[in-house]
């Protein structure tokens, strides 16, 4: 019997290639437009910050406005202080008021206070004169506010002071007899109102009266006095 013979097995046929785009081109490359604050080594000038890298330049600006801040704090500061330290000189009359209106007030003020201080002293002095020669107990006289308090109406430097004086003491020793119960205390010429050895470097009664009597000048040499202490005395200040 014959051999069969099978057909060979056709090879397979390759799959056809993929169809493959052409690659496209590129973009042009821009042209960099120049940065006209970039920094550039050609135009670097070590006196103008301008030129100088941009980092370079805030650190620059930041220290700048950091000194200037610091230098603003502390000019507050001291002003500050200063201003504290003169309000305690002024309140201690270790420095004169600023304010000129105020000083002058001030002053005005000082001066009243010594002129009736003058007044006082002198009115008092003049009780203890003629308390004496009308039988009048000074000191109860000048202890009775009622009694001080009419003087006070009275110009020491009217030619009839003592007239005055002489008429409100028999006036007080009518309304109250006891006013001479007691025997009057002789005033002592350049000595305390109450007599005795004048204390040094302390004014009497009699220097103050002399002040009073020059005015607006002896105003001030009061206050002087007073601020030296010399009033101590007569003002009971110990």
């Amino acid at each position: 019997m014959a051999e069969v013979v099978e057909p060979a097995t056709p090879a397979p046929v390759p799959a056809p290639a993929p169809v493959v785009d052409p690659p496209t081109p590129a973009a042009p490359t821009p042209t960099p437009t120049p940065d006209p604050t970039a920094y550039d080594p050609a135009k670097y000038d070590p006196k103008d910050i301008a030129t100088w890298p941009a980092e370079a330049q805030k650190v620059i600006h930041d220290l700048r406005t950091e000194n200037a801040t610091t230098r603003t704090k502390a000019t507050t500061a001291e002003t500050e202080k200063q201003a504290t330290l003169d309000k305690i000189a002024t309140a201690l009359g270790l420095k004169p008021d600023d304010d000129p209106a105020k000083a002058a007030q001030t002053a005005a003020e000082e001066r009243d206070a010594a002129l009736k201080t003058a007044q006082d002293a002198t009115t008092t002095l003049a009780v203890y004169r003629i308390a004496a020669k009308q039988g009048a107990n000074a000191e109860s006289l000048t202890d009775s506010r009622s009694f001080m308090a009419k003087l006070e109406a009275l110009d020491p430097a009217a030619d009839d002071f003592a007239t005055q004086v002489e008429t409100a003491i028999k006036a007080a020793l009518e309304a109250n007899p006891s006013l001479a119960t007691a025997p009057a205390v002789p005033a002592r010429s350049g000595g305390p109102v109450g007599g005795g050895v004048p204390t040094p470097g302390q004014w009497t009664a009699e220097d103050l009266a002399a002040a009073n009597a020059k005015g607006a000048a002896g105003a001030e040499e009061i206050v002087k006095a007073k601020a030296e202490g010399k009033l101590n005395n007569l003002l009971g200040i110990k």
